[in-house]
């Protein structure tokens, strides 16, 4: 079995990949509508302003980074596809009940707060991954299994993107609609 290369707490990578995600993240949020509505770009940025479409421009440069390391990383990351699932789950999960949660309480939205969500997640999602990355032994073919349900989440969000489920976490609360 070859050694791999854990992620270390508070390292460049941990911080850089915190800032690279937040950075893409944030301009995924106007790219769809600087397209004029280019569909090709529907698939990678938010279509709408939907809590999905917030939690989806968190998942997709989380991926793109990852992709971008797998290629220029010669060293096997520990965990590699599990910790990136666990770490789009956290983002799944976090965004929507931070969202929730504050806006339960408050009965109204804050930007600055949804805004100040979007970063957390990402900041708790890189954590995660860490903790998977060096703290829990996964065998290499429940790593596999791993690689594929990673697959199987970007395509439900290339499939909500153009199909959403007609659910709350999918509307857009500026002219409650859903998808493009």
């Amino acid at each position: 079995m070859k050694t791999c290369k854990a992620l270390k707490l508070f390292s460049k990578e941990f911080w850089i990949d915190i800032i690279v995600v937040s950075i893409l993240g944030t301009l995924l949020h106007f790219l769809y509508e600087f397209s004029g509505g280019n569909l090709l770009v529907a698939i990678f940025s938010a279509v709408n302003e939907s809590v999905w479409e917030h939690i989806k421009i968190a998942v997709i440069p989380t991926y793109i980074v990852a992709i971008f390391k797998m290629w220029i990383i010669e060293e096997r990351k520990c965990n590699l596809w599990s910790s990136l699932f666990f770490k789009i789950i956290t983002l799944i999960i976090i965004i929507p009940l931070l969202f929730y949660g504050y806006k339960s309480i408050t009965n109204i939205e804050i930007l600055l707060l949804d805004i100040a969500i979007f970063y957390i997640s990402i900041i708790i999602s890189e954590f995660v991954e860490f903790f998977i990355q060096n703290k829990i032994k996964i065998s290499a073919k429940v790593e596999d299994v791993f690689k594929y349900l990673n697959i199987l989440l970007i395509g439900v969000f290339v499939l909500f993107t153009f199909i959403p489920p007609k659910l709350e976490l999918f509307k857009d609360n500026t002219n409650n609609k859903f998808g493009i």
